[in-house]
């Protein structure tokens, strides 16, 4: 009877990553989305300040280590390199504030695309001892 049905995973929050100064920070609900993959491509579009990444095979031209066990709650990268590129393409100063951008989930692509145009700034946490 339930032979069309398939499971779905209500997981808390929704999919983003953190660009800060130290690094990109996938959250746990992107890990979820992807199925957890082992390795993936990072993908680029420039002009339309787009990221995505895509789940791959390990001996994919380009693959990038992602998930590292079955314990791993977020995925961190701390490229310099690719966060200069990426304040390069934003115009934004890492140094000064850090940003979050949600994540679109494509099921057919098994790819995660983040708008980098949709950014919002993140918030830092007040703490109690500073009011």
């Amino acid at each position: 009877m339930f032979e069309n049905f398939k499971r779905v995973n209500l997981t808390t929050g929704l999919p983003y990553m953190s660009i800060t100064q130290n690094g990109i920070t996938f959250s746990k609900n992107v890990i979820i989305k992807m199925g957890r993959p082992a390795y993936v491509e990072l993908l680029m579009n420039d002009e339309d300040k787009q990221l995505a990444i895509k789940v791959c095979d390990e001996d994919e031209e380009d693959s990038i280590q992602f998930v590292k066990s079955k314990r791993t709650i977020n995925v961190r990268w701390n490229n310099k390199d690719f966060l200069n590129t990426l304040s390069r393409i934003t115009g934004w100063n890492l140094e000064k504030e850090g940003y979050r951008v949600l994540g679109d989930w494509y099921d057919s692509e098994k790819a995660m695309l983040f708008e980098l145009s949709k950014a919002t700034p993140i918030k830092e946490k007040k703490n109690e001892s500073d009011d």
